[in-house]
């Protein structure tokens, strides 16, 4: 049931990503990726990939049980969340990532939550 959900949901992020005639240019299937990562306590995190071009553009992960859609932040270099009110962040680099959040407030600090993530490539 969940993974129909996560399907859905990745459906539902694909489509009104696309809305954008230059964006849905730039994605094609080729461009969507998706990568279960094993973390700490064997909590399993899997994340979509959604590139536009060569570049990374955004990604839709699994988090506390809520469907996630990031945006890539150059400056930050991670995946921050489109909603402001309940922004998760996703750093990942060479197969290794960690999971934060930081909260709606001005003076809130980014607090990790899964910090030993490895991408399991047992299904590769």
């Amino acid at each position: 049931m969940q993974k129909c959900l996560y399907n859905v949901g990745i459906t539902f992020v694909m489509t009104a990503l696309t809305a954008s005639p230059g964006l849905a240019q730039a994605i094609s299937r080729d461009s969507v990726i998706r990568i279960d990562y094993v973390c700490e306590r064997g909590v399993v995190v899997p994340v979509t990939y959604i590139h536009a071009g060569e570049e990374p553009a955004f990604a839709v992960l699994d988090a506390e049980s809520k469907m996630v859609a990031l945006q890539w932040h150059d400056a930050l270099k991670k995946y921050v969340a489109m909603d402001e009110q309940d922004s998760y962040r996703w750093a990942e680099k060479d197969g290794l990532g960690i999971l934060s959040h930081l909260e709606a407030d001005d003076s809130a600090k980014e607090v990790t939550i899964l910090s030993s993530c490895r991408a399991d490539d047992s299904e590769q």
